[in-house]
């Protein structure tokens, strides 16, 4: 894949809960809403980390932070929603302590997530579809790991498509970057080859170009 930009112990359900539909996009757009990854992409996230740098460097990261950060990462199950800015502070945290550049250490850890999310929730999803189903679906992928924003996406031509994020005025170029990558993490997932994504930040969000082999 190809990325371009322009502009001590873990408690934690593995399983994955069918009632996490009920609360898909909870509050997102009523009102004041925390910006938030649903409990299981941070699940996947937290043991990607351990796989990059050992569970021993992760709980030293943690265990620099003040209790009330830590929990927020640590007490969660899949029908969890734990802030993004709480992730964030965990990999900068996380990274110090294994003397790794917290932007690939957490480009690494998404696309790894990305993977292990994909052999369960969403295999059955993304198999066997075509390019525009596939596409079409990715707006509801994106609304199973975040409560804020909104996802629409089109087909442009054969091997190219447009995946738009909006209403999250204000996000990160942190967040776009992982974005544009779990986007393009889930297309090759789907058996897309040489897939490329370009990310182009917007006013409430962020435009993606994705490319692969047709």
């Amino acid at each position: 894949m190809r990325f371009q930009d322009v502009s001590g112990v873990f408690r934690g359900a593995r399983k994955t809960d069918r009632r996490l539909s009920a609360v898909l996009y909870a509050g997102a757009m009523a009102g004041e809403v925390v910006p938030s990854a649903s409990g299981i992409s941070v699940l996947d996230l937290r043991a990607a980390l351990e796989e990059i740098v050992g569970k021993d460097v992760v709980i030293r990261g943690l265990a620099s932070l003040p209790a009330e950060t830590r929990g927020e990462f640590v007490d969660i199950t899949a029908l969890s929603w734990v802030p993004l800015a709480t992730i964030t502070r965990v990999v900068d945290a996380i990274a110090i302590a294994g003397q790794k550049n917290p932007e690939r250490l957490i480009d690494e850890a998404v696309k790894r997530a990305v993977e292990r999310t994909f052999k369960t929730v969403w295999r059955v999803m993304l198999r066997f579809t075509t390019d525009a189903a596939l596409i079409a679906r990715t707006p509801v992928v994106y609304s199973m790991s975040r409560n804020i924003g909104r996802l629409t996406s089109r087909m442009i031509s054969p091997g190219k498509s447009e995946v738009t994020l909006s209403d999250w005025a204000g996000v990160s170029a942190r967040h776009v970057r992982t974005l544009g990558i779990s986007i393009a993490t889930v297309v090759t997932l789907a058996g897309r080859k040489e897939v490329g994504v370009v990310s182009t930040p917007t006013a409430d969000g962020a435009v993606f170009t994705l490319t692969w082999r047709v």
